[in-house]
């Protein structure tokens, strides 16, 4: 593995650190409790094991079941939740490749579903994460009991050959033989151990080009309108940065906003000013990407960069506080590119700066952002 130009890197690692906010998306949007994604991932397994799927096969369903949701924040409905959702995951390194399995994750066995496809017609994935996306949705798979098992066996059953096929049905009964599986499903721990004692180490050297393009795509989910990624690139050749240095600073600033997917959307969009529990909440987004990217193997630097993008160097930054001296070049390069980003962005309380007007707010802040790149930026972006 050339280290100047590759990241070792673990697909099924990376989605389940990343499902830790795609699951708050999940809650905001379908009521779902906290772990759905990973329910959903060991309820596919266990099918897969049953169904007898190959070692890479189950690392794949194991993927494609992490990111069945990517696209739910930016969705209105199942057809664009699957369009989009499906364009994402092409840039990711799946062991095998696997054709459109996310968008027809939502057909129905009799045809009528999104697409209208039937039968054998859908994919085998595509059915397996359907019918594990369908129990976790209907029946809240963290909280098990008794009654609440026999209303699932009786809806399964009821849905033979017309939400499922009997295929599925019939590997879903064989589950339920084991209690096991149904007290696994309440506990993360569990879940997690389940997933990395089943799967093989599938683990890659991934080119860095390839990482900045899943990056680019996780950007668009959190913040559409950015161009973050841009900028960085632009005041890294400035500087004339290594190309492992501009690559993974362009990485984080891609990554630095995946904390935002915890923030519901009613407060990002709000017109009216936010209350002091509502600035509190969105205060928070730095932590909650510090957790998601700290667990990822290989991100160190990526981490240390994308948690601080709102500090400032008056240590009034939030939300860890760290000040000057804590705060690299390359922390304060991704700083003031985000600040200059959200000025350009227009906000649903106010329209976008010009350039000139964003560079001169960088300059009146010359406590808080690093005047000297503040400056050269003024240069950078011909201003």
């Amino acid at each position: 593995m050339d280290k100047k130009r590759e990241i070792l890197f673990n697909l099924n690692n990376f989605l389940l650190s990343t499902s830790i906010v795609l699951d708050y998306v999940n809650n905001e949007k379908k009521a779902t409790q906290l772990g759905h994604l990973k329910r959903v991932s060991y309820i596919a397994l266990s099918l897969g094991v049953i169904l007898k799927l190959d070692n890479k096969q189950l690392s794949d369903l194991c993927s494609y079941s992490l990111c069945s949701s990517l696209a739910l924040n930016q969705s209105s409905d199942n057809k664009s939740l699957c369009e989009l959702s499906n364009e994402y995951v092409k840039d990711f390194p799946f062991i095998q490749e696997q054709k459109d399995i996310l968008l027809y994750q939502k057909e129905h066995f009799d045809g009528s579903g999104t697409f209208g496809l039937k039968n054998e017609q859908i994919p085998l994935f595509s059915q397996i994460i359907f019918f594990a996306t369908s129990l976790d949705e209907e029946f809240d798979l963290s909280n098990f009991n008794p009654a609440k098992k026999e209303k699932i066996l009786n809806y399964v059953k009821l849905n033979e050959n017309i939400l499922f096929s009997k295929q599925i049905v019939d590997s879903f009964f064989k589950l339920n033989e084991s209690i096991n599986f149904w007290l696994d499903l309440q506990s993360e721990s569990d879940i997690l151990l389940f997933i990395y004692t089943l799967l093989e180490d599938f683990s890659q050297a991934l080119e860095f080009e390839k990482l900045l393009k899943i990056a680019k795509n996780f950007l668009k989910l959190a913040e559409p309108q950015s161009k973050l990624i841009e900028y960085v690139g632009k005041i890294s050749d400035f500087y004339a940065l290594e190309y492992k240095d501009k690559i993974t600073l362009q990485i984080a600033a891609g990554f630095c906003k995946i904390g935002k997917l915890v923030v519901p959307n009613d407060i990002l969009q709000k017109i009216e000013p936010l209350d002091i529990y509502e600035k509190e909440q969105i205060r928070t987004y730095p932590y909650y990407t510090k957790k998601v990217l700290s667990n990822i193997m290989g991100f160190n630097d990526i981490v240390s960069w994308a948690m601080k993008v709102q500090e400032r160097l008056d240590a009034s930054g939030y939300i860890f506080g760290f000040e000057n001296k804590s705060l690299s070049f390359k922390d304060r390069v991704l700083i003031n590119a985000n600040v200059y980003d959200a000025l350009l962005q227009e906000k649903a309380y106010r329209k976008a700066y010009s350039k000139e007007e964003a560079i001169k707010i960088m300059k009146n802040e010359s406590s808080k952002l690093d005047i000297s790149i503040t400056n050269d930026m003024a240069v950078i972006f011909k201003i």
